[in-house]
């Protein structure tokens, strides 16, 4: 008999994506013979797999026969058949995977015909397996250590350990109407719950490629959009946290173009339950695009470290304020620290953020920078526009290189050439990397203050999955009180699996 396929894809929790295709088997009479499929497997960045196409392409048919000899006897009763079955596998740090399959009886027509010409009871049930969902759950954890040497002018600045992140998620596919993914992510950040990433996406849509709504990182700024786990230094510079929005609320379309030589997203929110990083404004509705190119893209699939590309990417945010109050802050890039420039809250409708970026990637080594400027509209007619640019580079002591996301068109996670292994010459991935930053929030009526930064940085990766990172910052804040110098010494120990 022919057989139709339909793919089943049973997630990791972190970093792979693992699909083992089921077999096929055919029982006829009361012997059982078997034919089994080829298996397929595929491994992905968790955040970066294909999707749920691949639920379409298979079906499990099992054909049986269950015959009593001619003239014979049973009352035994038939066995229980099972609806949904669910198969579970652990696979170290790539970790659990979970995978939903249903299961629908369908009669044989034919069965009454067969016993009336051959004198037999024997009746085929055809079994029609089709793989539903798949699934992922998984945690990320992050804890950070820090101590400052600052003036006395300079208030709240304790030295601490705290949680920085912790986040449990489900991520995965499954067939409904069509094929779907999702995500579910609940987080703490101190001192808060909050939800994440929490969305559905249709993909592979015609002309608009995805379809996503729900909560998640809006599209602007490479770094922001790159996951806190992949971006080089431990918190983002101050004119992002400053400018750039965070998690929302929303719906956005967009795809990769030109045989993933580049991308475009376009997407409308409004604020979501809390964030962890962003611009402070409240009650507003956001229209946010970004593009991005890869004018340069040498990438050598058996040897993942020499790659050279160029990403270039432009992003704008039009943000209307229901409140009529907008309001941009930034911490001096450590999270234990207080918030060091502040504009407060300014009374206007509405504002414009356009955001370039840049990297470049030759090896091991790496250099990224963003300019952002931003437009309030002031109900007074004041105008008031602020700026901040950052520039980074970073260099990989153990030859490896940072991993490029083409589809989302940001960076994706380090894998050590060798991971830590005491005794046995495995060191993991060290790199070292420096970023100054700077950002205005002085203008017109409004006197937020000046913050520039510089931060250098050791970060040891362990494993793909476990990272320690050392830091230390010297930063300094001008036209708005108080002034003055302040030095940074922070550490992060992160895994997730």
């Amino acid at each position: 008999m022919g057989l139709v396929r339909f793919g089943l894809t049973t997630a990791s929790i972190f970093a792979a994506l693992a699909c083992v295709l089921p077999t096929a088997r055919l029982h006829a009479g009361a012997a059982e013979a078997s034919n089994t499929l080829v298996s397929q497997s595929r491994t992905n960045d968790s955040e970066t797999a294909p999707g749920p196409k691949s639920l379409k392409q298979q079906v499990r048919v099992t054909v049986e026969t269950n015959a009593s000899p001619v003239g014979a006897s049973t009352n035994t009763a038939k066995p229980e058949q099972k609806s949904f079955q669910w198969n579970f596998s652990w696979e170290g740090w790539n970790g659990l995977q979970a995978g939903l399959s249903q299961t629908t009886l369908i009669s044989d027509p034919l069965a009454e015909l067969r016993q009336a010409i051959h004198r037999t009871n024997a009746h085929q049930i055809l079994h029609l397996e089709q793989a539903k969902m798949s699934a992922k759950i998984g945690a990320r954890i992050q804890v950070d250590g820090a101590g400052y040497v600052t003036g006395h002018q300079f208030q709240n600045f304790d030295s601490g350990v705290e949680l920085r992140r912790f986040r449990v998620y489900a991520r995965g596919d499954c067939l409904l109407l069509m094929p779907v993914s999702y995500e579910i992510e609940l987080g703490y950040i101190p001192h808060q719950f909050y939800i994440e990433n929490s969305y559905l996406a249709f993909r592979d849509l015609p002309l608009v490629g995805e379809v996503k709504f729900g909560q998640y990182q809006t599209p602007m700024s490479l770094d922001a959009v790159t996951s806190s786990r992949d971006i080089t230094m431990m918190e983002l510079a101050a004119p992002l946290a400053a400018l750039a929005p965070g998690v929302n609320a929303g719906v956005q379309i967009g795809k990769p173009v030109f045989d993933n030589r580049a991308t475009w997203k376009l997407g409308l929110f409004a604020a979501g339950s809390s964030q962890d990083t962003g611009d402070a404004s409240k009650d507003y509705g956001r229209a946010i695009t970004r593009i991005t190119g890869l004018p340069i893209y040498d990438v050598d699939p058996d040897h993942p470290n020499s790659a050279t590309l160029l990403h270039l990417g432009l992003s704008a945010n039009i943000l209307y304020s229901a409140s009529s109050s907008l309001r941009y802050r930034s911490r001096p890039e450590s999270h234990l620290a207080p918030y060091v420039i502040d504009t407060g809250s300014m009374v206007a409708d509405d504002a414009v953020v356009v955001d370039a970026e840049a990297a470049w990637v030759n090896g091991r080594f790496s250099v990224q920078s963003e300019y952002l400027h931003s437009w309030v509209n002031e109900k007074d007619g004041a105008g008031p526009h602020f700026d901040g640019v950052y520039a980074s580079a970073s260099w990989f002591l153990t030859g490896e290189s940072r991993p490029y996301d083409a589809i989302n068109g940001r960076f994706a996670r380090v894998i050590p050439n060798k991971n830590f292994d005491w005794g046995k010459g495995g060191w993991g991935a060290w790199e070292i990397a420096g970023r100054y930053s700077f950002v205005d929030l002085n203008s017109a009526d409004v006197h937020g203050g000046r913050l520039s930064m510089l931060m250098t940085g050791v970060n040891w990766y362990l494993h793909s999955h476990v990272k320690w990172r050392f830091e230390y910052g010297l930063g300094h804040v001008s036209k708005r009180q108080p002034e003055g110098y302040l030095s940074i010494f922070q550490t992060r120990v992160e895994m997730d699996f």
